[in-house]
């Protein structure tokens, strides 16, 4: 038995989208939403900051899963044609968008493709034509932006609505219990 093949330049990715209670961080507009995003290589969660038009719903908890690709990785090329989402790499602002339609027209499959400019500019395009031009999201590597911003167009929402993205601190494992005596059986000798 031939034992199954990895694709350790791509990564089956589940995004859970959950509402944030209370008002967003100071300076940031919208309402707050939490990414968390599993993956191979781990779990991480994001603020999603998000600006909705008047009267429309929401959204509730949301999950997504995806296939994301760094086109970059050596050995890509073989799985791009199953992405859902796919990163192109560094580009040039002038040539970023011109670059994401062709990725988008050669692969019918994909719904989100995102680059990163060479002036730190994260740029993503979906399918359905939204773009998105984040600046200032640094700690925000591309393969990523397009996992957030593929979860959140599987909501229903449109890329125009998102308007900032934060790493947040991973969670602190709690400190275990401290181990508690044995009960002493009744009429067990002590010391025995």
């Amino acid at each position: 038995m031939t034992p199954p093949r990895t694709v350790p330049h791509a990564a089956f990715r589940t995004v859970l989208l959950t509402p944030v209670d209370g008002p967003p961080p100071a300076g940031v507009p919208g309402t707050g939403f939490e990414a968390r995003i599993h993956s191979p290589a781990g779990i991480r969660s994001w603020l999603l900051s998000t600006v909705r038009p008047v009267g429309s719903p929401a959204p509730r908890s949301f999950l997504d899963e995806h296939l994301a690709l760094d086109l970059t990785a050596p050995g890509a090329a073989r799985w791009r044609r199953h992405a859902d989402v796919l990163h192109l790499g560094r580009t040039g602002p002038v040539r970023a968008r011109d670059r994401l339609c062709a990725v988008l027209r050669a692969f019918p499959g994909c719904a989100v493709a995102t680059a990163d400019g060479t002036d730190g500019t994260r740029f993503v395009l979906a399918r359905t034509g939204g773009r998105l031009a984040l600046r200032g999201s640094p700690s925000a590597p591309g393969p990523v932006l397009g996992s957030l911003a593929h979860a959140w167009l599987a909501t229903g929402g449109a890329l125009t609505e998102l308007v900032a993205l934060a790493e947040l601190p991973a969670p602190v494992a709690p400190a275990p219990a401290p181990a508690s005596a044995p009960t002493p059986r009744p009429g067990a000798r002590r010391g025995a």
